[in-house]
């Protein structure tokens, strides 16, 4: 079980955001935010390349990770060190054979050191004749590999079947109600987390975690938080970090 950047992971959303995105990044790494997750994903390519170009930089400042949302290709060109798949890379049925072969060819070009799985699967469908390492190696430029890869999950069979494909950490939601990203079922409570986390895999908490949660949501047994709104949102980002800093500082002193 590998370690994570950091207990703490800033997810962003520049539509919630009060000023433009990079000035919440900003802030939330003088804060002492040292993993950030690139969302956005409504953002065009180039415009999502050019914003993870700029956020790289500052984390790398910082000395902080980026994780890139659902986009190996983009992490890898970019040198970022993580990639965050969503639930529907591990789903069943007709829909996931296509996210399979999207999927599967780049992680396991750019992240090669993941355990076999059943993504491997995946690798059946891609046709022989297609070199795949190759023709990514040919359209990429970037020498960053993403070693870091996390999935999303909002149950036990989700985490199980990340932890099968080798997956380095799940991300679980909603663990409360949350105003950022409704629709995603009932909250989970914090009982989830302990099951979850017997399955053996790193789990991050995410949805309605405050910085007066952050500290409960560890003592049940979580690796790590992840945080949205309640930084997006922030006049001051930096303070609202340096809260959560000092919950989970809290929590490990218990």
């Amino acid at each position: 079980m590998r370690d994570l950047p950091d207990r703490l992971l800033v997810v962003t959303d520049r539509q919630q955001a009060r000023r433009p995105l990079e000035e919440v990044v900003a802030a939330a790494l003088d804060g002492g935010a040292r993993w950030v997750w690139l969302r956005d994903r409504d953002l065009e390519v180039c415009e999502r390349r050019a914003l993870a170009k700029r956020l790289l930089r500052l984390t790398q400042a910082a000395g902080a990770t980026l994780t890139i949302g659902g986009d190996v290709a983009l992490a890898a060109e970019v040198g970022a060190q993580g990639v965050h798949l969503p639930s529907t890379a591990l789903e069943d049925g007709e829909n996931a054979s296509s996210v399979m072969v999207g999927l599967v060819p780049t992680i396991h070009a750019f992240a090669p050191d993941m355990p076999s799985g059943p993504f491997e699967q995946g690798l059946r469908m891609v046709s022989a004749s297609q070199d795949v390492d190759a023709r990514h190696k040919a359209e990429h430029d970037g020498e960053g590999k993403p070693s870091l890869v996390g999935i999303s999950a909002h149950g036990e069979a989700d985490i199980r079947a990340a932890m099968a494909a080798g997956a380095g950490y799940v991300t679980l939601s909603p663990i409360f109600e949350t105003a950022s990203k409704p629709g995603y079922g009932p909250a989970l409570g914090l009982a989830a987390i302990t099951r979850a986390v017997r399955i053996g895999l790193p789990v991050v908490a995410l949805g309605g975690i405050g910085p007066d949660r952050a500290a409960a949501c560890i003592e049940a047994g979580a690796a790590g938080v992840a945080v949205m709104g309640e930084v997006m949102r922030a006049d001051d980002p930096a303070a609202v970090i340096r809260r959560y800093l000092v919950a989970l500082q809290l929590s490990s002193a218990r």
